[in-house]
Formats: C-alpha cells, structure tokens, sequence
C-alpha cells in the first residue's frame, strides 16, 4: 500500500455474489500477506476486488483444485 487508510480485499464468484472477506481495517502502508483458504469452494474463476485509500483495483483468479 503506497499510504495507510481503509482496506478491503474481497472475493466474489463470476455471478457477482459476496464469497469471502479476506482483509477489512485500517492498514499501514506497506507491503502485507493474506491467507486465502479455498477448501469449501469449487474451482472456477472468482474475482476479487481490493479498494483502498488509492481507490480500487479488480481482477480475476482461477482456483484449480
């Protein structure tokens, strides 16, 4: 993170439903780790958005299992 503030770092499937929060708080800025524990989805693609005091950024993932 280039500067401290709010963070969310969520995951939906392609559908756009809420599957799982991943990060919420107020960070410092740096680099920072999330563990994300896949075992009760399925493999598909999921996307994931983190939005943070820079503003958001999106993308996809593929989960193969």
């Amino acid at each position: 993170l280039r500067e401290s503030g709010n963070v969310s770092l969520a995951v939906f499937d392609v559908a756009g439903r809420h599957v799982k929060t991943l990060a919420s708080g107020v960070f410092e800025a740096g680099s920072h780790d999330v563990t994300f524990s896949a075992d009760n989805l399925p493999s598909g693609t999921y996307l994931y958005r983190l939005q943070t005091p820079a503003g958001p950024v999106s993308g996809s993932l593929v989960l193969l299992k």
